[in-house]
């Protein structure tokens, strides 16, 4: 008995012992200590992930987000850019809201734009801690004082202003930020002194002007006047641009010969044809003085259209300089139009040259056959007149060689350059069209043929940017569409029988 006794005992005391050696020889194996390193490694990620994670937090936002919205709602446009390297005034952004809980989108491009220049920068204020600054710039809650400390001048832009809800053609609700343009609108207003007068022409059924471009107008500090051109002989002094858009009814022709003088004297023009099929023997014969001759039917594309539709066009751009400014796809959508052919001008010293052009596979369609072309569909006709013809003429024929160089240089400088830019229809920039497709540069290129009109401006007018999802728009899908409707989806259906009829087979 004291035997069993003490060999128990025994067995009792040698077991830890033995039961830490064995621990600690498992733990020197090659597995332990790669699990032991991997272990550490893991630690040691999420360490650097965390201490990397407060850093970023304290970056300025300018920094740290990255807009991977569809539009790029809060990044600041290469026009903007454009505009803001060129400051040289004082700008202050004086954000009347509290910055907690202004709007995420807000927030974001308010201090990326402010970060664009040096000659930028941005104030929080709280009205609820400071309520007496809402006074003293007439401002309500929530909104952007944008103020040239230079001139002391300043305007107001609500948040509303900034992100709107609306509805498109089809009553869908559409909401679109336009932080990029209300901003840079409000410096360019600012800080510059060019100021131009756009008169519409009135008295021929006028077609009245979208509220989107009247929108871009004011972006663009464009004031708008009506003219009479029925009962008005002489054209204003303060005319910068005479915009004939849309008329129904003809023009006399005593109001057709206005309009030459006023060209030929450096005057501006430019004619949009109403997308109703009017009547104007008068404007069209003027028009085709100029070299380009209306249609008599509508245009067609076989080659350039919206998913086969002959008559969506889609038409090249071939203008050049201001012409493609802000354009990114120059992707433009003209439905139901006639068009232009060109012929020589019957006035002197007028120059043709084509901005919107079909293919070669446009057509000219009437009710009685179907004329194959290139039509087109906007130009711009410049007419260069030297004032001093008649001096030169007159001129004392013993003209030293420093005179002449004098006279050449004096003749140069009294040039005048008049313009006429002709649209072939208001469906460029009609609303349900450009609501439609957001992704379409409609009103972009309607912008650059006004602003062309003036030598001391660019195109600064920016579109609100749409947080909706957008269509895309394919020029000519033909062969495409069949491809990935029909064949496509027919080879994988079939590829999968193949593929279960051999495995049942098996």
């Amino acid at each position: 008995m004291k035997d069993t006794l003490k060999k128990i005992s025994n067995r009792l005391k040698t077991r830890p012992t033995s039961s830490w050696s064995s621990m600690h020889q498992s733990l020197q194996t090659t597995n332990a200590r790669q699990g032991a390193s991997r272990s550490g490694v893991t630690l040691l990620v999420l360490a650097i992930v965390v201490v990397v994670n407060l850093i970023v937090g304290q970056l300025p936002q300018t920094i740290n987000t990255i807009d991977l919205s569809e539009e790029q709602v809060t990044e600041v446009s290469q026009t903007s850019k454009d505009l803001l390297d060129g400051l040289d005034d004082t700008i202050v952004l004086k954000v009347f809201a509290d910055q907690t809980t202004t709007d995420t989108a807000i927030k974001s491009f308010l201090e990326k734009y402010a970060a664009t220049s040096s000659h930028l920068s941005i104030e929080w204020i709280d009205p609820v801690l400071h309520p007496s600054v809402l006074t003293d710039y007439s401002a309500e809650e929530n909104s952007v004082v944008v103020e040239n400390e230079s001139t002391e001048d300043y305007e107001v832009i609500s948040f509303s202003s900034i992100v709107s809800t609306g509805y498109d053609s089809s009553y869908n609700t559409v909401t679109t930020f336009d932080g990029d343009g209300q901003l840079t609108s409000a410096v360019n207003r600012l800080t510059k002194q060019n100021e131009h007068t756009i008169y519409l022409s009135a008295g021929h059924g006028e077609e009245t002007l979208v509220s989107s471009i009247t929108t871009l107008f004011d972006k663009a500090n464009y004031t708008t006047a009506e003219l009479n051109t029925v009962t008005t002989a002489e054209m204003p002094n303060d005319m910068d641009l005479l915009l004939i858009y849309g008329p129904t009814t003809d023009f006399t022709e005593d109001e057709i010969t206005n309009l030459e003088t006023y060209i030929a004297a450096g005057g501006k023009v430019m004619v949009v044809l109403s997308a109703e099929d009017a009547d104007t023997p008068n404007l069209s014969a003027f028009m085709k003085a100029y070299g380009l001759a209306e249609t008599s039917g509508y245009i067609a594309d076989a080659e350039r259209s919206y998913q086969g539709q002959s008559y969506y066009l889609i038409p090249n751009m071939t203008g050049t300089d201001v012409y493609l400014d802000n354009l990114s796809s120059q992707t433009v959508l003209l439905i139901n139009t006639k068009g232009f052919t060109q012929e020589d001008p019957t006035i002197e010293n007028a120059t043709v040259t084509p901005l919107l052009q079909t293919s070669e596979n446009g057509y000219n369609v009437t009710d009685d056959e179907q004329t194959q072309g290139t039509y087109t569909l906007g130009a711009v006709v410049t007419q260069t007149i030297n004032t001093d013809e008649d001096d030169e003429n007159t001129s004392d024929s013993e003209t030293t060689s420093s005179d002449t160089q004098a006279s050449d240089t004096d003749e140069e400088s009294a040039a005048v350059e008049g313009k006429l830019t002709i649209l072939s229809s208001t469906n460029l920039v009609a609303e349900d069209v450009t609501s439609a497709f957001s992704t379409l540069e409609n009103n972009t290129v309607f912008m650059n043929m006004i602003t062309a009109n003036f030598d001391d401006v660019e195109n600064i007018s920016i579109e609100a940017k749409t947080l909706s999802s957008n269509m895309n728009t394919v020029t000519n899908p033909g062969g495409y569409s069949v491809l990935f409707i029909l064949i496509i989806p027919l080879a994988v259906l079939v590829t999968g029988f193949v593929i279960w009829f051999r495995r049942r087979r098996a």
